[in-house]
């Protein structure tokens, strides 16, 4: 393990107690936390192992999968190549990728980067990143079994490249959530295809843009998307993840899917991503580099649409606005076989934290949230968002029951058992908590997800929010 350096405002034991807390709860084998206050790294640790069967520690060089918050790395490499005048974010899609197209036409000449980069070009979950997952990472023992309980077809479209998933947005049997700008929706598909305008824009394939461009300027050795890159380092964590049993199991084989790289398949370590969010507290620089320019740090972290309760959306990251008097919390959260992380900060109090973790499904965003609050003088366990309960008429339980499905595989079933709402998710039943007329919350493993149910102009529901997806009624 690590030295700690710590900042009389961090209560390292409060913290540590809180973490391990949680690694217990969740069986957790390891996991990485970073802390910045004052823009200066005081805290950096690993808990756990990173290998359980040889009881290899995890440290703050252990390199994990980031997934989603790759996402962030793909926005500021768009927002760099528009400082450049080479990409105009109000520019339709189609300018840089003539071959995009959606069932409807029109709409795909409606499409902006601006609706990529914020979730609401349209486009509702799809199943592109599982056929792309499925076809390009050799398979465990256990993954056809669950492949056919959940009904994925053994005959699936190619999706190995770019050109493989433009086809298949345009060619697929899906309707569209509204116009462009109506509705988010978070889409990995829209941030794989922000990777390829980035290559056809700079000449230079996503990997080799993000190391010339923020990875070497951020110093940032161990940070890649090319697993041969991450076999050769010394200290990598294997993949734990849980079964629909509860067992804890472990795999050698990271997720791939070339043609969405640029959607969440960046790995790194705790050391390296510091520097990163050392730079955005730095508004772009860091280390007296300039690495983009203010003006494009404050477009990324601009609350444009709403995303989860008490959140919207920005370029990359959620944007958390009025968390307390002149406190808004910027981060954004991962999830793949063997990775759970998260990132984020406070840019008005120059604070920020890390988390990475080898078990998929762990809440890193509680660890994350636990070392801010701290440092911002509140209880560890203070909650993002809170929300009463309020009753509604038994009349508006039947609107909103029912089976809700996405192309991701999502399947929630509503229901009222006796006079209570539950939701029935992965086999598993949980009471539905409403918040408000159209609004509920469920609690899976101490972690509350939100719901909005959609209604048309007749007062039926046609779709629901279900975290940051819009899941069509079935």
């Amino acid at each position: 393990m690590s030295e700690n350096v710590t900042g009389a405002e961090f209560n390292v034991p409060v913290f540590e107690e809180f973490v391990k807390s949680l690694i217990e709860e969740h069986n957790a084998p390891g996991l990485a936390v970073g802390v910045i206050s004052g823009g200066n790294v005081i805290y950096c640790r690993g808990f756990g192992y990173r290998d359980l069967d040889k009881k290899l520690p995890v440290t703050e060089n252990t390199v994990f999968g980031i997934a989603s918050v790759s996402k962030s790395f793909t926005a500021l490499g768009i927002l760099q190549l528009s400082e450049k005048g080479l990409v105009s974010i109000e520019h339709p899609v189609k300018r840089y990728l003539p071959e995009f197209g959606l069932p409807d036409p029109a709409m795909a000449d409606r499409v902006t980067i601006h609706n990529f980069l914020t979730h609401t070009s349209g486009i509702p979950p799809l199943p592109s990143l599982d056929y792309a997952i499925i076809e390009s990472t050799p398979p465990d023992e256990k993954d056809k079994k669950e492949l056919e309980s959940e009904g994925v077809p053994e005959k699936r479209p190619s999706m190995k490249t770019p050109e493989d998933l433009m086809k298949f947005i345009a060619t697929h049997e899906y309707k569209l959530l509204g116009v462009p700008g109506q509705y988010l929706s978070y889409s990995n598909d829209a941030y794989g295809l922000l990777g390829t305008i980035i290559e056809r824009v700079s000449g230079k394939d996503y990997e080799t843009y993000l190391r010339e461009n923020i990875l070497d300027p951020l110093e940032m050795d161990h940070t890649t998307t090319l697993l041969r890159k991450v076999k050769g380092f010394p200290d990598v964590t294997e993949l734990y993840y849980k079964d629909r049993e509860d067992k804890l199991c472990t795999t050698k084989n990271w997720q791939e899917a070339p043609a969405l790289t640029a959607c969440g398949f960046l790995r790194s370590n705790v050391k390296d991503l510091l520097k990163y969010v050392q730079m955005y507290l730095g508004r772009g620089v860091y280390a007296g580099r300039r690495i983009a320019s203010g003006d494009s740090i404050s477009r990324m972290i601009t609350p444009y649409y709403p995303y989860v309760r008490d959140s919207w959306y920005g370029y990359g990251f959620s944007v958390r606005p009025a968390y307390g008097p002149g406190v808004t919390l910027v981060q954004h959260s991962g999830l793949l076989r063997g990775v759970a992380s998260n990132l984020g900060f406070v840019p008005e109090k120059g604070i920020g934290a890390v988390v990475l973790c080898n078990l998929s499904g762990f809440p890193s965003s509680k660890v994350w949230l636990g070392a801010v609050n701290l440092l911002l003088g509140l209880p560890v366990d203070h909650p993002i968002t809170e929300a009463a309960t309020v009753e509604i008429p038994e009349s508006r339980m039947a609107r909103i029951s029912g089976r809700y499905k996405s192309g991701e595989g999502a399947d929630i079933k509503i229901s009222i058992q006796g006079k209570e709402l539950v939701a029935e998710i992965d086999s598993k039943t949980y009471p539905l908590r409403m918040t408000g007329p159209d609004t509920a919350v469920v609690t899976i493993k101490g972690v509350d997800s939100h719901l909005r149910f959609l209604f048309d102009p007749d007062g039926k529901v046609w779709a629901m929010g279900y975290g940051s997806r819009i899941i069509y009624r079935a």
